[in-house]
């Protein structure tokens, strides 16, 4: 397998010949670019990518990715993924992703923001029992055989 670097290239090639993307530099990083700002970039053995909604969201749940800050090692900025070169082969597939985003957020706003999780499903509550209900129940059960059944009113 090649290199992080000759793959991210390989990337960079291929978006800037088919797609309207430029490269340029992220704090001294090279990045691809989409009208000025950055949407990925390379960082020594990993890839960044600045992507919203689901896209992220898939992200971050990939082996070995994590938030990333293209000013702070520590941080993370909202939106930005860092994946490994142990995700290599999703990269390609990932960039795409990120420029979709990119060109969704010059035309509207979006959120970078990780999505929550989805709350718990809540127990269906039982059907509330009723006098009827519960007299249909014993005459069922007494039908069905427990003739051994008996109400009593103590």
């Amino acid at each position: 397998m090649a290199n992080a670097r000759s793959h991210f290239d390989l990337i960079s090639g291929y978006m800037q010949r088919t797609h309207d993307v430029q490269a340029g530099l992220l704090y001294g990083r090279p990045s691809l670019q989409l009208e000025g700002r950055s949407f990925a970039a390379y960082q020594p053995d990993a890839m960044a990518f600045h992507l919203h909604g689901r896209a992220l969201k898939q992200a971050l749940a990939l082996d070995g990715a994590r938030a990333w800050d293209p000013l702070n090692a520590e941080g993370g900025a909202p939106g930005w993924v860092l994946l490994p070169v142990s995700q290599v082969l999703r990269w390609d597939r990932v960039a795409l992703e990120a420029l979709r985003c990119e060109k969704e957020a010059t035309e509207r706003r979006v959120s970078y923001a990780p999505e929550p999780p989805a709350p718990p499903a809540a127990a269906a509550e039982p059907p509330a029992s009723t006098p009827q209900g519960l007299a249909q129940r014993v005459s069922a059960a007494i039908a069905s055989g427990f003739r051994s059944l008996t109400l009593s009113d103590e």
